[in-house]
């Protein structure tokens, strides 16, 4: 698996880092993300296969300043606002 940094924001004086992190599988380019704020890290592989949503995402992620600790909830969020 591939990582990528894609960018940073802040919360509470620390810096939260966003990667794209990327897997080839069967010829399939996957796309998922990581997030690390001081001590924790979350994440969450295998999202989708378009790298324009995953860098979408990320977008998001860091405007919202989102941490490791609701990165899931809101990536299950996204997913099902964009399922919808």
């Amino acid at each position: 698996m591939r990582k990528i940094w894609f960018g940073q924001s802040e919360c509470c004086g620390t810096a939260v880092r966003y990667y794209l992190m990327a897997e080839e599988a069967a010829g399939i380019e996957r796309y998922g993300l990581q997030i690390r704020y001081g001590d924790e890290t979350e994440t969450v592989p295998d999202i989708t296969t378009s790298q324009r949503r995953i860098q979408s995402l990320l977008e998001i992620l860091m405007q919202g300043g989102v941490t490791p600790a609701t990165a899931r909830e809101v990536v299950e969020d996204w997913l099902n606002g964009a399922e919808a």
